[in-house]
């Protein structure tokens, strides 16, 4: 196997796991690294997807150790927050090293 195939096999086996075989939540998580934290109202905007399948991706990569989501109080009332963990931040700098070792 050349190392360009290894490098393929890698990002595969990389992305075989619940949180990031699915692209929604991949994005999902890449919007966190960038920002650090969301709102929901923010994540749903982005996403263009119903609620309850935003909350579920939310839940999967809560359940992973990737995201952290707290309800919060702000001046317009109650808030859900969604915040990238360290886990979460360090799996995005991964798949971005692996993707970018691809030619």
């Amino acid at each position: 196997m050349n190392s360009e195939e290894e490098r393929i096999k890698e990002l595969i086996q990389f992305l075989n796991n619940r949180a990031l075989n699915n692209s929604v939540r991949l994005a999902i998580l890449i919007a966190l690294h960038t920002f650090g934290q969301m709102t929901f109202s923010e994540l749903l905007e982005y996403s263009q997807i119903p609620k309850s399948s935003l909350l579920m991706h939310l839940q999967i990569l809560e359940e992973e150790g990737l995201a952290i989501i707290k309800k919060g109080f702000t001046v317009n009332g109650v808030r859900t927050f969604v915040k990238i963990t360290d886990k979460g931040r360090e799996t995005v700098k991964e798949y971005l090293r692996l993707i970018g070792n691809i030619s």
